[in-house]
């Protein structure tokens, strides 16, 4: 039933498979970050809506990650590498007075952004960007 969804990700350039693992790792980077200041998020939002809007926020961004590899989406890439990344950043801003606070807290913000700024790094090597294309990937 899925084999014809994942065939086209069999000759995918191991570049692809680096941003699937750095993509992880700031999303288990994140859920650490995510428990630290959940606080913060219950003192803006209420507890219901906190946990509804983490739920959807680390929901949409594993699916993001599926959608963009599994699927092949050149249009997801981009989604991932301006809109995304920039919510990320102004969320993390927003939030800056209170992670000073919290010193373990920024230094994991901090290791968490290097690491996705690396996974949509990978998304853009010669060999993933002639993979999104459907052109031969070159080798090496």
């Amino acid at each position: 039933m899925f084999r014809a969804y994942f065939e086209e990700y069999a000759d995918a350039p191991p570049d692809i498979a680096w941003f699937e693992r750095l993509w992880l790792a700031t999303l288990v980077l994140s859920v650490f970050i995510t428990i630290m200041m959940f606080d913060w998020s219950v003192s803006r939002f209420g507890r219901y809506i906190a946990a509804l809007l983490t739920s959807v926020r680390f929901g949409g961004t594993f699916l993001l990650m599926l959608f963009c590899t599994r699927r092949k989406s050149n249009f997801l890439r981009w989604v991932i590498a301006i809109p995304f990344s920039l919510i990320i950043v102004a969320y993390d801003g927003i939030r800056y007075p209170q992670m000073v606070e919290r010193d373990p807290v920024l230094l994991l913000v901090e290791v968490r952004l290097v690491l996705m700024f690396a996974a949509i790094y990978m998304l853009f090597t010669p060999r993933s960007r002639a993979w999104f294309a459907s052109r031969p990937v070159p080798e090496g």
